[in-house]
């Protein structure tokens, strides 16, 4: 029980914690107060005092109307190559002089992110010069190179603007009290500028080169801040070591009270399987409510393997230890826990410290989701969810992992974000790359990193091998993008929907694995739940050497494909899909299979086959071995062929010959039937892949 000193001492602490948000809330909103905002991490656990909602003004295409009209929805034409493109606000006349206005914005506000991108690929340069114009005056506030300003070469210093893989990124803050316009004098490529837009009466100190001169020593430190972060306000760790069986878990149950959880770390003994990152899960628990399920690379920004990154917030170090820094709070207790769904038993360890924290009516709890998904066909186009939030909140950041089949570039696709139930998403971006702030995605396959994003691994590259060859245009495999927000967060009233279009140059199967995280309230629910079977479907890699497997046509006389074959009786549920495997090693006739999606054990699949002959002939069938495929066994025209034959495999390969016998046709065809007879252990599914069945003289 507390005492009355005790109790008197924690009423103190209420008041003054509850006195600092009402002076915050009254304060001017200036440079300074947005820099000290930028890394206080104890401030993005609270609801903001001076509400805000992120909005954005970018090169999207204006043809993007409404998702009821997929034709302009994915139009991904966003930027200006002509004068018949009008990927911006409106071209104006100022002083005789001709400006294109990317944004304008009445009400107060302040930019936090900018992202350009070069204009060619191979050249970083441009004579386009921009202007920011605030509170309605003639004379910008800010003018220069488009690129140079926001690259940190400029006026602007690293690593609040930085050159990414080809783009030039801002994140430091220009505020303004009743407006702001910014405009190109020539007509500019791609642009996002994205801002925050508070409440009317807000009061807030327009940006001046004089203030932003002043504010130096603080810019410094908080550059240095960012670039050495460290967890303030922890405590002495609690952790365990452990080895974990499979769906085996370990928790380290928390402090009571009043208390926010202010650094985590995990590291595993071996990272040689790379899955390993996608099936040991992090789990936490706080005021009797599990906030927080997600694969670990996905929570801290690794992605599947080991990817070594650092940001403001998470931190993946070469030794293979993982540590977040986002401040967790709760009030009465809770729990961290690591699971392991990878089938082996995992060496881990788990470390947390806590600090003091009071809670007030502004605090929120932490929450991380996962959602994963394969295949995710890339035809037609579609938009892909990462997170839909109900009650309120903040959005604080997201990793994304990719696993591209083929060489072309996979990431045109725009994020859209609705907040609070608007018709039209406030945030509507030009690419996936965009959103994770670097260009011409196809060639940026190298590694990068800043305090709030990176991109942790691409094709083959990651911290520990550096890509060389700049010419080398290749993204398969898998890519992993990470973000997480400062003076970009997403507060949101009564709701927040985040999706990302699917939009690649190929007609394929891709593979899509996201972590989400944000804040929210006790009351505050999503879309994401725990998908144990999901994190076991991890997307197989292509074949990465880079040489297209040969066509097996031409040896594969007298073969008849599935693609051509009709289905006499299957079950209802059954999806019958072709599917291209040039970019998987191993020979498939005419590079491709039919995929039976859906089959379960017991399945029967009915498919006849045209006779090359009016006597008997040997069947020798083709099919395909995969992760997700089951047991099967044959027969044709009603009699036994060939053995039960298990279709599973770690990545898709071809299955070989598989003999059924010597048949004679029943009206000039073969009835083949394919019946799912059971699972391997180690398959995550029971389907099967059918690629052709050769006719043979019957010698």
């Amino acid at each position: 029980m507390m005492n009355k000193r005790s109790k008197t001492l924690s009423l103190l602490c209420a008041w003054t914690v509850l006195s600092a948000v009402a002076v915050q809330a009254n304060e001017p909103v200036t440079i300074e107060s947005l820099l000290t905002e930028m890394i206080d991490r104890d401030s993005v656990a609270r609801y903001p005092a001076a509400d805000f909602r992120l909005k954005q003004h970018s090169s999207y295409n204006r043809a993007s109307k409404t998702p009821d009209e997929p034709e302009g929805w994915f139009n991904n034409k966003d930027n200006n190559t002509s004068d018949k493109h009008d990927s911006f606000i409106r071209i104006e006349e100022n002083n005789g002089q001709k400006e294109w206005v990317l944004m304008d914005h009445e009400g107060p506000g302040a930019i936090v992110r900018t992202w350009m991108p070069w204009r060619n690929p191979k050249n970083g340069g441009t004579d386009i010069n921009m202007k920011i114009y605030l509170d309605g005056s003639d004379t910008p506030a800010l003018e220069g190179n488009m690129l140079g300003m926001f690259d940190g070469t400029g006026v602007i210093p690293y690593p609040f603007a930085h050159p990414s893989l080809r783009s030039s990124v801002n994140f430091f803050p220009i505020p303004y009290a009743k407006s702001c316009k910014v405009t190109t004098d020539k007509m500019p490529f791609f642009f996002i500028c994205t801002f925050r837009e508070y409440d009317e009466g807000t009061p807030i100190k327009t940006f001046t080169m004089e203030d932003f001169e002043a504010a130096q020593a603080l810019t410094e430190t908080t550059g240095k801040a960012l670039l050495n972060p460290v967890a303030s306000g922890a405590g002495d760790p609690l952790s365990f070591k452990a080895k974990l069986g499979n769906k085996e878990e370990q928790s380290i149950e928390l402090p009571a009270g009043e208390t926010a959880v202010r650094e985590i770390s995990v590291k595993l003994g071996s990272y040689e399987n790379a899955d390993v990152t996608r099936q040991v899960i992090l789990k936490m628990e706080f005021d009797g409510k599990e906030t927080v399920w997600c694969p670990i690379g996905d929570f801290f920004g690794s992605g599947i393997g080991l990817n070594p990154v650092q940001g403001w917030y998470r931190t993946v170090a070469e030794d293979g230890t993982m540590s977040c820094r986002w401040v967790m709070p709760y009030k009465e207790g809770g729990k961290v826990t690591l699971q392991n769904l990878s089938g082996e038993p995992v060496d881990a360890e788990l470390e947390v410290k806590t600090g003091d924290w009071i809670w007030d009516d502004h605090s929120m709890y932490f929450h991380a989701g996962w959602r994963g998904q394969y295949p995710v066909p890339t035809r037609p186009y579609s938009d892909w969810n990462y997170v839909h939030l109900k009650g309120r909140g903040v959005y604080v950041g997201d990793t994304l992992t990719i696993m591209n089949p083929v060489e072309k570039w996979w990431g045109e696709g725009d994020e859209k974000i609705w907040v609070d139930g608007e018709d039209f998403p406030s945030m509507f971006g030009t690419g996936t790359e965009d959103y994770y702030a670097y260009s011409w995605g196809g060639q940026s396959t190298d590694f990068y990193e800043h305090p709030f994003h990176a991109q942790p691994m691409s094709y083959k590259y990651n911290k520990l091998n550096r890509k060389t060859d700049e010419s080398e245009r290749n993204s398969m495999g898998y890519s992993v993008e990470t973000r997480s927000r400062s003076l970009d967060t997403m507060p949101f009233g009564s709701s927040l929907q985040l999706d990302m279009e699917v939009w690649s140059w190929t007609d394929c199967d891709m593979g899509y694995g996201v972590g989400a995280y944000w804040y929210g309230f006790a009351d505050t629910t999503s879309n994401r739940k725990p998908e144990p079977e999901e994190v076991l479907n991890v997307p197989p890699l292509p074949n990465m050497e880079g040489d297209a497997p040969e066509t097996s046509a031409d040896t594969l006389k007298g073969a008849v494909e599935f693609e051509e074959m009709s289905i006499v009786s299957g079950p209802k549920g059954l999806v019958r899909k072709s599917q291209k495997l040039k970019s998987y090693k191993g020979n498939w006739n005419e590079t491709d299979h039919v995929l039976f999606k859906g089959a379960q054990v017991g399945n029967v699949v009915e498919v006849r086959i045209p006779a090359s002959s009016p006597v008997a002939e040997k069947l020798v069938l083709h099919a395909t071995k995969s992760r997700d495929f089951g047991i099967v066994r044959f027969s044709v025209n009603g009699k036994p062929a060939g053995a039960e034959v298990d279709l599973y495999a770690p990545k898709p390969v071809p299955s070989g010959a598989i003999g059924l016998g010597a048949f004679d046709p029943v009206d000039g065809a073969y009835l083949l039937r394919v019946e799912v007879s059971g699972k391997n252990p180690k398959s995550i599914g029971t389907f099967f892949g059918l690629d052709c069945v050769v006719l043979q003289a019957n010698k």
